[in-house]
């Protein structure tokens, strides 16, 4: 195993440091042009290196685009986990609806990669395996919101896993006029409407 300091040790984190570049500027380019219209030639002018330089990593901008969403979900799962999991019970549903809707409200980019599964509206050609595997990583997602409202209304699993799909479908739909900016032209409070939400579903 390489020490730290070995050469080996360095070339790894200069290869990590190096992925991430490409990432960082895909994901700029991608909420620039979306998916359809973005090249490799594009994200490697972003980034700042050759076409070459980019293919050791990823086979072309699907992988990539996959690459981001994968991450993406994960850093929604483990923002959700511990406010499905962590504090009172009873709070629990109300810290996880805020957490859900916190991470894609500040995150407008996130948001716009994930309605390639949240909609399936948007890019194509991700590939089968990739497919499922964002999938698994969405349901993950939405079971956790499942878990906060177990333990927060007691409900049994059959019922959790259909109010768990309503949530879900809510909480898209509000971040989708917020996002589109619907929710202004309407006079309508995202933050207002959310504590409404929580406090319905609290009282059932």
């Amino acid at each position: 195993m390489p020490t730290p300091s070995s050469p080996s040790a360095r070339n790894e984190r200069l290869n990590a440091l190096r992925r991430q570049m490409v990432l960082d500027a895909a994901q700029r380019v991608f909420e620039r042009d979306g998916l359809e219209n973005t090249t490799i030639r594009a994200i490697a002018k972003e980034a700042g290196c050759t076409t070459g330089a980019i293919y050791p990593w990823f086979a072309g901008k699907e992988s990539i685009y996959g690459a981001l969403l994968d991450e993406s979900l994960q850093r929604l799962h483990m923002h959700l986990n511990e406010a499905a999991t962590a504090g009172e019970a009873q709070q629990a549903a109300r810290a996880a609806i805020h957490a859900f809707f916190g991470y894609y409200a500040q995150r407008r980019t996130d948001f716009s990669l994930g309605m390639y599964l949240f909609q399936g509206l948007g890019p194509r050609g991700l590939g089968r395996d990739m497919d499922e595997k964002l999938n698994a990583r969405l349901r993950e997602c939405v079971d956790l919101l499942g878990v906060a409202l177990a333990r927060t209304k007691g409900w049994s699993a059959d019922v959790v896993a259909i109010e768990q799909m309503n949530l879900f479908t809510y909480l898209m739909g509000l971040l989708l006029l917020l996002h589109t900016h619907r929710l202004k032209s309407l006079g309508q409070q995202a933050g207002t409407l959310l504590d409404n939400y929580c406090l319905a579903l609290e009282q059932r």
